[in-house]
């Protein structure tokens, strides 16, 4: 089968592969269509340590099923489903608990099983969800993201919010937000073509410069700041960014380490949640929405679909710094 592999620092290929092999209890699928996420551009880059060349990447996806080795389950040969990629043991007090997310033992397609950007995928069969459409199904996976980080946030109705980036997660995210009733939402990007998507998400003001934003008098001022960015700048930005009592959401992935004024976090009793992936039941309810119809602007400026094969240029165009928020690639 055709993949298009990392095969090196900012070096994609079309690579062929052997099919990947039955497991009981998996499901073999025929990938549809299979997102770009941030923290792929990362690790393509060299700068995210979760992930090794040479690796077939890809965890926002859609497909079809073509095998399943014990035919268990509610899903046939057949059935087109979009997959939750997040494999953990079931058995840990975090799994039991229902927050497979934290388990110290998860892995994830696309990082450390071979990912959708493959003709085919080997999945767990009971982490397929039945999906409307292929392109739809390619983005429950960053919604399901953007549900537990604004979940994360615990936002009060009449309050204000800060966004910073305006990647398909921070979009998600505004949309979310104002959603929940967040009724000032303030989204900041350096990528002009993504920060005129900005109102289409629900943002009510956008700004190229954060330094800039904060210096004119709205340092201090947020209830809650998420950073979908992940660098040390942005995650020092978004704690300077919160009102006292605020809560500041990390979910970026870019950089590891942060230096911050830890007396300031104390003085204002402010807090940093982590965010990452979703609980099952945050999958679900972005499954849900998705397959409504309802939470994705109509307009599809935001998005971009491209055949597999020009994945490799996908990616440089993203690290230049695409004006769009999500770029698809579909066999």
């Amino acid at each position: 089968m055709k993949t298009l592999t990392w095969t090196a620092k900012e070096t994609m290929s079309m690579i062929s592969r052997p099919d990947p092999a039955k497991r009981p209890g998996w499901a073999v699928l025929r990938v549809s269509s299979v997102g770009i996420c941030g923290s792929e551009i990362a690790g393509y880059l060299g700068l995210n340590e979760l992930r090794k060349p040479p690796l077939v990447m890809g965890h926002e996806f859609s497909g079809v099923i073509e095998e399943i080795e014990d035919g268990l389950g509610p899903n046939q040969p057949g059935d087109r489903v979009t997959v939750n990629p997040l494999v953990s043991c079931g058995t840990c007090r975090h799994c039991r608990r229902g927050n497979r997310q934290r388990c110290q033992q998860r892995r994830i397609i696309g990082i450390d099983y071979p990912g959708a950007y493959a003709e085919r995928v080997l999945v767990p069969a009971s982490q397929c969800y039945p999906v409307h459409n292929a392109l739809g199904g390619a983005l429950v996976e960053p919604l399901a993201c953007a549900v537990r980080a604004v979940g994360r946030a615990q936002v009060e109705k009449e309050g204000s919010a800060l966004v910073v980036g305006a990647g398909i997660i921070g979009l998600m995210t505004a949309r979310l937000l104002r959603l929940s009733g967040v009724e000032e939402i303030a989204l900041v990007d350096t990528n002009p073509g993504r920060l005129r998507l900005g109102e289409l998400w629900g943002a009510t003001t956008t700004e190229p410069d954060l330094d800039r934003l904060l210096q004119n008098g709205r340092g201090g001022s947020f209830d809650t700041v998420v950073d979908a960015v992940g660098f040390s700048s942005t995650r020092r930005q978004s704690l300077k960014a919160l009102a006292r009592g605020g809560t500041a959401v990390w979910i970026g992935l870019h950089e590891s380490s942060t230096e911050f004024d830890g007396n300031a976090l104390v003085r204002d009793e402010v807090s940093i949640r982590g965010s990452f992936c979703y609980r099952d039941d945050e999958f679900v309810q972005a499954l849900d929405l998705i397959n409504q119809g309802t939470i994705l602007p109509e307009t599809h400026s935001w998005l971009d679909v491209r055949p597999m094969e020009e994945g490799d240029q996908a990616f440089k165009e993203l690290v230049r710094g695409s004006p769009y928020a999500k770029i698809v690639l579909s066999w």
